[in-house]
């Protein structure tokens, strides 16, 4: 992560017109020292990008690069406020710049920024050799350069089923056994990473399924639950007038809506009994064999949601289905039926026996392994990088090496993702324009900034670091989501790296004071107006004056005083 950020600031030091500008204030040769220095730190980072740091001293020193290149950044874009907001093209801007540079006296203030940060350099380096930070040469960045196919093939694309065909015919049946008769709950249950969403999605686009429901309906519940947001959404698949409150009039209209109807309602991922709660009471009971089958890790709220039904308890997978879905991602290209080499065989079986049946471990090692050579070697490089450690943690020793496996361009985009709330469903197309703001992505040759954007992010789909939600019909990733677990690593690492702050509530705004970028989530639209003064007035202006970044699923804050930032979405 320290190597991309310090590559952004490389690349903005190497603009012509940043030059242009630097050169004017007569300091372009101060520049292109620091410049020189950052190259050169840049070279020790390429190892410590891709290695998992538990040296204390070797995370500070990573630590000080990453502020340094923030505040290089910050320096650089204070005075390139300065160009004229009017210009025509960059060349016209500097003349106007260099008529006002002339009348104005010798800029010390930029020279002293230079010092300082020059002698900071010379601190930084000495901590590296101080510390043990060495280079192990280039080529971290080759693999992400190689073309992705955008297509997944579909049996890749159906691997995640592996090991529960069973259970997708069992769960089917429970669905069907009386076609009238009370409304009925049927539960999975299970940890995270189980399948538990992937079984319920097969079970709900089943042609059996279909046929008996007159109405089929999907709501992801998650821990921070909405009911406003779940009824909004039901309605909106019912295509009835949306709700605009919960009054009862409001609540009446979506329950005479589906009192006729008989509905499968999924509730995906519930945390909690008083989201059950809140929700259960506005679904009618007509007695003409409605179904609710609701996913939890908890059997508790299994238990009350239906004490009469014994909750499906999904089992690990075995060890044979557990190999078959570890080689199906691995190996993408290769039929079943051709078989696999008996060293890669030998080798998957530990992998897969190290990952404990736990589908999600399986996916995303395949993922990684995808991108490695296929042989021995490379595939038991990534055996010996693995820290198994304590038993019941084999997801988080996966996840983890996948995320130390990116690409350093690849870290950044990963963590971006910690913007969006637990199970959204992100517009692709969106999100490559707010990676290409952020300057994520490289410039290549002959590659427009977006045909990059959508191979990083065909990328992440192949190491299953994300999941696809839909593509269009050419094969481009239309929509995506993040598994919890997943979402989880990209929220630590933003957070660990200063990279981006989320806000879901009134927090102590003065612990903004370097973040440069800030979510703020939805669940803030229910404070009160001297609440939102407190938060979107002068405080947050004065808290945040590096930020780069803001996106607001609520309402939206006054940002005209922030004068760094280059993303602003709001939605809500």
């Amino acid at each position: 992560m320290a190597e991309s950020i310090l590559k952004l600031v490389l690349e903005k030091l190497g603009d012509v017109f940043v030059k242009e500008v630097l050169h004017l204030y007569g300091v372009s040769k101060q520049m292109e020292k620091v410049r020189y220095e950052l190259s050169w730190i840049q070279a020790f980072l390429k190892d410590a990008d891709r290695k998992r740091i538990v040296d204390e001293r070797q995370k500070k020193w990573l630590k000080e690069v990453k502020d340094l290149a923030y505040w290089i950044e910050d320096v650089i874009d204070s005075f390139l406020l300065e160009v004229p907001e009017q210009k025509p093209g960059k060349k016209e801007a500097v003349k106007r710049l260099f008529m006002k540079v002339k009348k104005l006296p010798t800029n010390h203030n930029l020279g002293d920024e230079i010092n300082k940060i020059e002698e900071r350099i010379r601190e930084i380096n000495e901590s590296r050799v101080r510390y043990g930070i060495t280079s192990l040469g280039e080529g971290i960045e080759e693999e992400i350069r190689q073309p992705v196919p955008r297509i997944v093939l579909p049996d890749v694309e159906d691997a995640s089923i592996v090991g529960f065909e069973a259970d997708i015919e069992r769960i089917v049946s429970l669905l069907l056994e009386a076609k009238l008769g009370r409304r009925s709950v049927i539960s999975i249950v299970g940890t995270g990473g189980l399948g538990k969403t992937t079984l319920a999605h097969k079970v709900y686009n089943s042609e059996a399924v279909k046929t008996q429901f007159d109405i089929r309906l999907w709501v992801t519940v998650s821990q921070k639950f909405e009911l406003i947001d779940a009824l909004r959404n039901i309605a909106e698949q019912l295509q009835i007038e949306p709700l605009r409150d919960l009054s009862e009039h409001q609540l009446a209209k979506l329950y005479r809506s589906l009192t006729k109807k008989r509905y499968l309602l999924v509730l995906d991922d519930i945390w909690t009994t008083n989201s059950w709660t809140q929700i259960e009471g506005i679904f009618p009971n007509a007695n003409n064999g409605s179904r609710i089958l609701i996913t939890t890790r908890f059997l508790n709220i299994a238990e009350e949601a239906d004490p009469t039904s014994v909750p499906y308890r999904l089992q690990f997978l075995t060890e044979k289905p557990s190999l078959e879905l570890l080689l199906k991602k691995a190996l993408p290209n290769r039929k079943v039926d051709e078989g696999y080499p008996a060293n890669l065989y030998n080798i998957g079986k530990q992998f897969a026996k190290r990952c404990g049946g736990l589908p999600l471990a399986l996916v995303v090692l395949g993922g990684l392994l995808s991108k490695k050579p296929a042989n021995y070697v490379a595939w038991n490089r990534v055996m010996e990088t693995m820290d198994w450690g304590v038993d019941g943690e084999e997801c988080n020793v996966v996840i983890g090496t996948s995320y130390d496996d990116l690409p350093f361009a690849l870290k950044s985009c990963f963590m971006y993702f910690s913007i969006f709330p637990e199970d959204d469903k992100i517009d692709a197309s969106s999100l490559l324009r707010m990676w290409i703001a952020e300057g994520f992505i490289p410039q290549e040759e002959n590659k427009t900034l977006e045909d990059t954007a959508e191979r990083f992010l065909e990328d992440l789909s192949q190491r299953c670091m994300i999941q696809v939600s839909e593509r269009t019909s050419d094969g481009f990733i239309k929509s995506c989501h993040v598994h919890d677990l997943l979402l989880g690593l990209a929220i630590k690492k933003a957070k660990d790296d200063n990279f981006l702050q989320v806000c879901s509530e009134i927090d102590d705004v003065q612990s903004w004071s370097q973040t440069r970028r800030l979510a703020i989530h939805g669940s803030l639209r229910h404070l009160n107006m001297a609440e939102i003064d407190e938060l979107y007035g002068k405080p947050i202006v004065l808290a945040t004056p590096n930020l780069r970044s803001l996106l607001s699923l609520g309402l939206m804050p006054k940002v005209s005083q922030l004068m760094h930032l280059k993303v602003l979405c709001g939605r809500g």
